[in-house]
């Protein structure tokens, strides 16, 4: 990757990506302003494509982060707060998880068309077998690590809590809510806001972008320990995500240790006993 290639091209249509940019960052770091972001989000998409700008990528890559973002600001259902659903097919946390990658998903696939975009500006295409060996290896790896000692690192931001990890039959809601988020979150962060929003102000540029929005994003009132310290560790993990993804020329491997490492976040939600 050459350092030209990781620059904007054209700094006119740079700088008239700004505002789509800071409309996201925004809708992340302030939860009150995510229904007004994304109102103006589809709307400035809407003109864009209308008048084949070149800045429509730029209105449209943050527009199923900003969705994801706004759906957040609805109440979810509740787990049973001693366990009874953690093991359930149709547990709570996992149901609104899934439906919220149907809707994050469809407006992405939604844009896709509009934009007569093709899939491979979006990481979505086969990636190398050396990929799918390393993604399989990465989900198993970092599973089992996971589930070991989330718990443990999740107490310092959410407090003192236990666990029921008993019923085996759990990593089936686990697993559904846990590749929904993954697959969700990485098209949105790395396949669309960075795929996108690269076509106007550079990959580099694209890279920080969607990991600054996506560290400020899980910053919500449900920490209970240091908010920025929390934001800090995911907004590299998403830089590092970013870079993998670049890398590889594939979501594959990111999703995969996504998926992984969002299991204990099913078990804290849905197998809590305290």
């Amino acid at each position: 990757m050459t350092v030209r290639a990781l620059l904007p091209r054209d700094l006119a249509a740079s700088a008239r990506a700004v505002l789509p940019i800071l409309l996201v960052i925004l809708a992340a770091a302030i939860r009150e302003t995510r229904l007004a972001v994304i109102v103006a989000l589809v709307a400035g998409t809407i003109v864009a494509i209308r008048r084949e700008a070149p800045v429509r990528w730029a209105w449209a890559a943050p527009v199923p982060v900003a969705l994801s973002l706004a759906f957040g600001l609805i109440v979810p259902p509740v787990a049973d707060p001693f366990g009874a659903d953690c093991a359930r097919l149709f547990s709570p946390p996992a149901m609104w998880r899934l439906a919220e990658a149907g809707l994050v998903l469809g407006a992405a696939a939604g844009l896709v068309w509009l934009l007569r975009a093709p899939l491979v500006g979006l990481w979505l295409h086969r990636p190398s077998l050396r990929v799918v060996e390393v993604g399989f290896l990465g989900f198993g790896a970092f599973g089992v690590l996971g589930l070991a000692v989330g718990p443990a690192l999740a107490r310092p931001f959410f407090g003192a809590f236990g666990l029921q990890t008993s019923d085996p039959a759990a990593l089936v809601p686990a697993l559904i809510f846990a590749l929904a988020n993954a697959i969700m979150e990485e098209v949105a962060y790395r396949g669309v806001l960075m795929g996108w929003s690269s076509r106007v102000i550079g990959l580099g540029p694209a890279l920080v972008l969607q990991a600054v929005v996506f560290g400020l994003a899980h910053g919500g009132p449900d920490v209970g320990g240091s908010s920025f310290v929390l934001m800090a560790v995911l907004g590299l993990g998403g830089l590092l995500a970013g870079v993998v993804t670049i890398r590889t020329r594939s979501l594959l491997l990111p999703i995969a240790i996504h998926a992984a490492l969002d299991l204990p976040l099913y078990v804290y939600l849905a197998c809590r006993t305290s």
